[in-house]
């Protein structure tokens, strides 16, 4: 069954110009802060558990989906687009369908980066940013010029498959806890080129529906008053 992103979420039986990264580690169930630390011999990646404090402002209004790749030592391979496009074709069979979306983390756990992009491909993750996204597109045209505010309510394990093939991922439950203008959360994206917009998705997706053309991406704000974010 489709989500909204175009695929399915449902959980299966069977030193350069980067960006920051929040990683959710479905099978631990944990959100890491990656932040890029000289340690005097170069440049290395240090994991900062900040699961029991995680909060940020997410940029819902530029989802992008499509295939990701992620392989050990290498940066990982996006062929996205933006939500309500239809999806490029797959490129290999490494590649899953996944997402993409920038954030801003709050103050308490943001370090000095907090703006950051998090992506995702486990069924676990997407189910669990599916279900707030729905939420998002419910209540958003209450909340005109701002981002909704996630927090984690709980982190559920779920088991599938059975036998030597079982396993178990874990699933985020977001809630928004609030909201909040954009500020400096200025959107960089990964996507390719999109073809053509998605009639399916169109009532759903922030992207036009009339064109292949995207909208700009909304310039910047002033700083935001709330103080969780700076």
């Amino acid at each position: 069954m489709s989500s909204v992103f175009g695929f399915s979420t449902e959980a299966s039986a069977g030193g350069g110009d980067f960006t920051p990264v929040l990683k959710f580690d479905a099978r631990a169930g944990r959100f890491f802060r990656m932040d890029r630390v000289d340690t005097g011999n170069g440049f290395a990646t240090e994991p900062v558990d900040i699961t029991p404090i995680v909060k940020f402002i997410a940029d819902f209004e530029n989802v992008e989906v499509g295939w990701i790749v992620f392989t050990p030592g290498i940066a990982p391979d996006f062929r996205l687009v933006p939500i309500g496009y239809q999806l490029p074709e797959r490129p290999s069979p490494n590649h899953k369908n996944g997402l993409r979306f920038m954030l801003k983390l709050s103050k308490e756990c943001g370090g000095d980066k907090p703006i950051r992009e998090i992506a995702g491909t486990s069924r676990a993750f997407l189910s669990g940013i599916e279900a707030v996204y729905t939420q998002y597109l419910a209540e958003r045209g209450k909340n005109a010029g701002k981002l909704p505010v996630l927090t984690v309510d709980k982190i559920t394990p779920v088991k599938t498959g059975s036998g030597a093939q079982s396993s178990t991922n874990y699933h985020p439950q977001f809630k928004i806890s609030g909201w909040a203008p954009r500020g400096d959360l200025v959107f960089s994206g990964k996507s390719v080129t999109p073809s053509q917009a998605s009639q399916d998705l169109a009532s759903t997706a922030t992207a036009p529906s009339t064109g292949s053309t995207r909208a700009s991406a909304p310039v910047a704000e002033p700083a935001m008053a709330d103080d969780d974010f700076g």
